[in-house]
């Protein structure tokens, strides 16, 4: 092929971690072959999983599904067995069939006709399944197993059965329960406990699964480990950080991606295998009663199991383990490949005191990296004890042993302590994130201009948190979709705003049109380099306002859904506003009629709509009007900046519709705590901010203690399983004619955002 590959790569949710890693396996391979990667997240074909069952519109994500021709895509990869899962087989058929015509490759399950990839369900479960019953004497072994519709539940249900049977243990139906792979699974597991009281384990078909009979245990009184044996499939992100972390079987998601998309140019000329799969392995920890690691079986993995050492096969073994594929990442990889390099030499060492500094100077050189942006401190920490172990082996007398334990107890000190800079720059780009996201929408908003929508504000700041280029597209016209299954996008589109090297602009209209299908590759993009992009849907109820494009890294790929749904938000925003400013021109006609209804147009522009609040432009208007008053002049006044906690776990946790409420909540809460008088306005997302003039100084205390007995009150009576809270920071000073407003909300998110500090330093 003479030009670059543009392969596509269709997943379910990009936010999903188990999603993510496919994608991020994908980029790697994608770079190796010097291959454009486009990606089409979405949600779920068929019946929808139990995280978005509450939400209304989640079908909307499905229309970047539509996006794919044979123009822009010369292979497609599909999270078959994760977008599907929970599809009838017609409903899949009918899925596979709107895809271009091209190559079609079948990740984590097959289908009829198309290619496949996807993990050997036997090796790991079969071992999972054989240490239960010879390590731990289980015989009694309950299996909660995923949808029939799905190729890996079935099978990893066939290997459960053949392996109790090769053990000489019945099959028992009442000990095997259906669930949908997700964590909503407490029937299930209620139901097998129910019929059997007396079982020694529990099998899990995923870990998602585990987590809802974690819950049920709890419920219960069981403790996984100790009265009921637990282990899990997948060795999902939070497997090691639940309580006992759960033993599993490791399928990585990034490693199949990997292996499928670097057989692309043999699946399109015909000439790869129809069926592939990915070796699989097993992850003991407490769940199962096994607080040690199996060290002999990590040996035999690194190839540690033998005098004679490959330091090629050692440093592959290992790489593979950490990085799940061969990933080439640069400095990472030369610092890793030196330290193991070192450590070689040092395990083979007559002297290894003299050594020993060298081996310290390359784990210090590689801690430098960003090494665990690709792995996991549990997998290196494994890796290190199983170098201990093998190394400890070769000591010649007591003192250096005591050597060696001194040295790896260094390397454990410091592996503990290596992950709070990293959690502190992740929650310090995350406020970066939230505070561009209520800014820009702010500045948007707050544009004085009558005429023109600034779109170019849209892609504003992304830059700075790692978008190398961004891209809106807008369709013509009002477009709604309301959910058939053969919705179809329209056949052009406009390039309406570009964030790139060059800044930020709106193209020239006549610049603007294109055909969709050239949403990745048009004149305007330069095609010169390699690139992953992402797109994302832009809506609010039936109506989709067009794409969001970026160009970024998977590493990056967390922050597309949030970004894309508050500027979804936005763009309603501004239409809404363009169509006042519409409104207004038209009323110029008759003075009476624009004065009436220009007041009415200017009170909705000022209002949160879901608040009924002040929106952030009403709240500065009024409250620079009440500062300005001669007859406020000298007065005292206070601005509280609040901040709802937890919002975005409300959301994810129990949908959009409950963190709405949660938000209204907020603000009647902030009704009841200050005067009718007072200014209250919502800045945008979860930040809310009042002035109160109040004449006389005042107690901040007990303004804070009226907010917080309000909100225990409003709280009781909610009915929800969750509590309705907010953080907040007060702000005291004295107008004048000299008193900087904004320096004052400034003033007042920062006691807020220390607040919020106390807050989470108490909770820890």
């Amino acid at each position: 092929m003479d030009r670059r590959l543009n392969i596509g790569f269709v997943i379910d949710d990009i936010d999903n971690y188990f999603s993510n890693q496919a994608a991020r396996g994908a980029e790697q391979a994608a770079k190796v072959l010097d291959a454009n990667l486009f990606v089409f997240p979405g949600h779920y074909i068929g019946k929808t999983d139990s995280r978005y069952a509450d939400k209304k519109y989640e079908y909307q994500y499905n229309t970047v599904f539509r996006l794919l021709t044979e123009r822009n895509v010369d292979i497609v990869y599909i999270l078959q067995g994760l977008i599907c899962s929970r599809a009838e087989k017609e409903i899949q058929k009918r899925f596979i069939d709107m895809m271009p015509n091209v190559p079609i490759v079948c990740l984590f399950s097959d289908f009829e006709g198309c290619h496949s990839v996807t993990f050997d369900n036997n090796s790991g479960l079969t071992d999972l399944l054989d240490h239960l019953i010879s390590k731990h004497g289980a015989r009694d072994i309950g299996f909660v197993s995923g949808p029939v519709t799905n190729r890996d539940a079935r099978e990893r249900l066939e290997v459960y059965k053949r392996v109790l049977a090769d053990n000489n243990i019945p099959v028992d139906d009442n000990k095997i329960v259906y669930g949908d792979f997700s964590m909503a699974s407490e029937a299930e597991v209620e139901k097998l406990l129910d019929n059997n009281s007396n079982l020694d384990a529990m099998v899990f078909a995923n870990d998602s699964m585990a987590v809802g009979g974690y819950n049920v245990f709890a419920k219960r009184g069981l403790v996984p480990g100790k009265d009921i044996l637990v282990a899990g499939f997948d060795d999902d992100v939070f497997a090691v950080s639940l309580e006992p972390p759960l033993t599993t079987v490791e399928a990585s998601s990034a490693s199949l991606a990997y292996k499928a998309v670097m057989n692309a140019e043999n699946y399109i000329n015909g000439t790869a295998l129809k069926d592939m799969t990915v070796e699989t392995h097993l992850v003991l920890r407490s769940s199962c009663g096994c607080d040690e690691l199996d060290v002999e079986s990590m040996f035999k993995r690194f190839h540690l199991n033998t005098d004679k050492i490959d330091n090629r096969k050692f440093i592959d073994g290992v790489r593979e383990y950490l990085f799940s594929v061969y990933v080439d990442a640069g400095p990472i990889s030369e610092e890793i490949d030196g330290f193991l390099n070192a450590y070689i030499d040092f395990l083979l060492s007559d002297d290894k005191k003299n050594e020993v500094a060298f081996l310290n100077d390359q784990f210090a050189r590689l801690l430098r990296t960003e090494f665990f942006m690709l792995s996991t401190r549990e997998k290196f920490f494994n890796v290190l004890l199983t170098m201990q172990k093998k190394v400890l082996g070769t000591a010649k007398d007591e003192a250096e042993r005591e050597m060696l334990y001194d040295t790896f107890s260094g390397y454990f000190r410091r592996l503990s302590f290596s992950g709070i800079l990293p959690a502190n720059l992740a929650r310090r780009r995350s406020e970066r994130m939230r505070g561009l996201i209520n800014r820009r929408v702010g500045d948007i908003l707050l544009n004085e201009s009558d005429t023109e929508i600034p779109y170019e504000q849209l892609l504003g700041g992304l830059s700075g948190i790692g978008y190398k280029r961004s891209f809106l597209y807008l369709f013509q016209g009002n477009i709604h979709n309301q959910g058939v299954f053969d919705w179809m996008p329209p056949t052009s589109i406009l390039l309406k705003a570009i964030s790139d090297e060059k800044g930020l602009r709106t193209l020239p209209d006549e610049q603007q049109l294109l055909r969709t299908e050239q949403i990745f590759d048009n004149e305007i993009i330069e095609s010169g380099t390699r690139r992953s992009m992402i797109v994302s849907p832009l809506f609010v109820g039936q109506d989709i306002y067009g794409m969001f494009v970026n160009e970024t890294g998977m590493d990056n790929s967390f922050s597309v859904s949030s970004i894309a749904s508050q500027m979804s938000v936005t763009l309603r925003s501004l239409y809404m506003i363009e169509e006042q400013n519409k409104a207004k021109q038209a009323l110029q006609n008759s003075l009476e009629r624009f004065i009436r209804d220009n007041t009415k147009l200017e009170e909705i522009a000022q209002k949160d709509e879901l608040t009924g609040l002040y929106n952030r432009r009403g709240f500065i208007a009024n409250a620079e009007r009440e500062l300005g008053d001669p007859m406020n002049q000298e007065k005292i006044a206070i601005i509280c900046y609040a901040d709802m906690d937890n919002l975005k776990m409300v959301n994810d946790q129990y949908g959009h519709d409950d963190g709405d409420f949660a938000l209204r909540t907020v603000a009647e809460i902030l009704r009841e705590s200050f005067r009718d008088t007072d200014i209250i306005g919502r800045f945008g997302g979860d930040e809310f901010v009042t002035l109160a003039i109040t004449g006389v100084d005042c107690d901040i205390d007990l303004i804070k203690q009226r907010i917080a007995h309000v909100s225990e009150r409003i709280n009781s009576s909610a009915g929800k399983p969750y509590p309705i809270e907010m953080s907040t920071g007060i702000y005291k000073f004295t107008i004048t004619g000299k008193v900087d407003f904004y320096n004052a909300i400034n003033n007042a998110d920062r006691l807020l955002y220390e607040e919020k500090i106390r807050k989470k330093a108490g909770r820890v």
